[in-house]
């Protein structure tokens, strides 16, 4: 049987969404739509609200009724007005080889097909999907700006609209490509009869087949080509390796998945999350954020190379889920009274009592603080040498108040600690040892290679003993 290999791609979004697929020959163009409707997200095949057109040279073939009445009979930009349902795309495709499909004239979707290839050996009478790649958007999502605004809301899990998006999504049936599930569903798309008699079948159940498998799955991935991950909570995945970028500069793989693990089910193994962060869409994701993939561990492009070095030994600060999350967002940091005094003397002293300009400014000395390489005594004269101080006690004061900041604010190179948290640590660490010398225990030479006296579980050359 003579067929069609098209490919159906969005125009104007991103990340891209395409679909590849066959249907047998001798098609009309509401055939077309109705394998479009069913290879994507949308749900509204047969809906008059929902209409469609697709313009060749002579004809505007559409199925909104407003066009089709008032133009009976008449010309339409230049253009006759067919009917979907009757005309017969096969001769433009072998004259032109590809058109655009318009379809909901309110949100203004614009969906190129092309025509790859035509064969003779297809034997099926519906549409078979082959190939594909990314989430298509949701139906009455507003068209490609809409759309673009619904993914930074859905991907922000800290955006006060999210959860109310993510349950809109799931009603409108926003979600992954399913082959199977669409295969299933493109039965229904019968305009031949299947050719049996070329199928190696059982009982009419396929056994083998060049185009048409039975239970479908998605093809395996090609080179350089994007598919959407089988991998449960794929986005979440990525979301959790953004935020621990951003909150620790450098976080081996086997630290990562404990702390993802620890806060999510189901639990994701190492070899899953390495098929992840080799797909190019993931890894566009995290570059986008300034986190990289090294062999080892996933690194803001900022961290430097002694990073590593500089944090062996200290223990990870792993906020409750809900508080990780917030870091997806690179500007992000914990507010506490003292940055809310700092914001409220600045605006005060310097911006009669506005507060617009103050916020910039604290994110800013934040920033430099959280760096490893820049030291808070040389952000504070830095700070200072840019405000025209009345007097020595005020200066004194924005030095205490940023000295007070410093020591809340999270770092790279304290593992996402406080220098306040980790110094309290190490004091308890420390009260840990004395109090355990006091036993008389320390009269005992302790070798390197046994127990730590703190009771970290580490070997003494590898905690105390350093």
């Amino acid at each position: 049987m003579k067929a069609y290999i098209l490919k159906i791609t969005f125009e104007d979004i991103s990340p891209l969404v395409w679909r590849r697929v066959i249907l047998p020959a001798d098609v009309t163009v509401n055939r077309i739509h109705e394998t479009i409707q069913r290879v994507t997200n949308f749900q509204s095949a047969g809906d008059p609200y929902h209409s469609f057109a697709v313009e060749t040279e002579e004809d505007y073939i559409t199925n909104n009724e407003f066009i089709s009445e008032e133009y009976k009979g008449k010309s339409y930009f230049g253009k006759a007005v067919k009917q979907p349902t009757r005309m017969k795309i096969d001769s433009y495709f072998q004259k032109h080889g590809e058109f655009i499909y318009n379809y909901d004239f309110g949100d203004g979707w614009k969906i190129r097909v092309t025509l790859e290839e035509t064969v003779e050996d297809y034997y099926f009478g519906y549409p078979t999907l082959l190939d594909g790649e990314g989430m298509a958007p949701p139906e009455d999502v507003g068209g490609p700006p809409g759309f673009a605004a619904f993914l930074e809301v859905y991907a922000d899990p800290t955006h006060p609209d999210h959860e109310k998006t993510v349950e809109w999504a799931e009603s409108q049936l926003y979600r992954p490509l399913d082959f199977s599930m669409v295969n299933e569903i493109l039965k229904t798309v019968k305009y031949k009869k299947t050719e049996w008699a070329f199928i190696d079948h059982e009982n009419y159940n396929v056994k083998s087949d060049k185009y048409r498998m039975p239970n479908q799955v998605q093809p395996s991935p090609k080179p350089n080509q994007l598919k959407t991950s089988p991998i449960p909570n794929a986005e979440r995945i990525i979301q959790y390796a953004i935020a621990c970028g951003n909150l620790y500069g450098y976080l081996e793989y086997p630290q990562f998945l404990e702390i993802y693990n620890g806060q999510n089910e189901p639990n994701i193994s190492s070899q899953d999350f390495k098929a992840l962060l080799a797909d190019p869409r993931y890894a566009k994701l995290l570059k986008k954020d300034q986190i990289t993939i090294q062999p080892k561990a996933l690194a803001h492009q900022a961290a430097d190379d002694g990073l590593l070095q500089k944090t062996a030994g200290k223990p990870f600060y792993v906020p409750e889920k809900e508080e990780l999350l917030r870091y997806v967002d690179g500007d992000y940091y914990e507010m506490t009274d003292f940055h809310e005094h700092f914001m409220e003397k600045l605006a005060k002293d310097f911006f009669g009592g506005s507060t617009i300009m103050v916020k910039g400014i604290l994110d800013d000395l934040v920033a430099k603080l959280q760096a490893a390489e820049n030291y808070s005594q040389i952000v504070t004269q830095q700070f200072i040498r840019r405000f025209d101080m009345k007097d020595v006690m005020q200066m004194n004061e924005y030095a205490y108040m940023i000295s007070m900041i410093a020591n809340t604010t999270r770092i790279w190179e304290n593992r996402g600690h406080t220098p306040s948290e980790l110094s309290a640590m190490e004091k308890i660490h420390l009260k840990s040892i004395q109090d355990t010398a006091s036993n008389g225990i320390s009269d005992k030479k302790i070798g390197r290679n046994d127990p730590c006296l703190c009771g970290s579980g580490k070997k003494y050359k590898k905690c105390c003993g350093k």
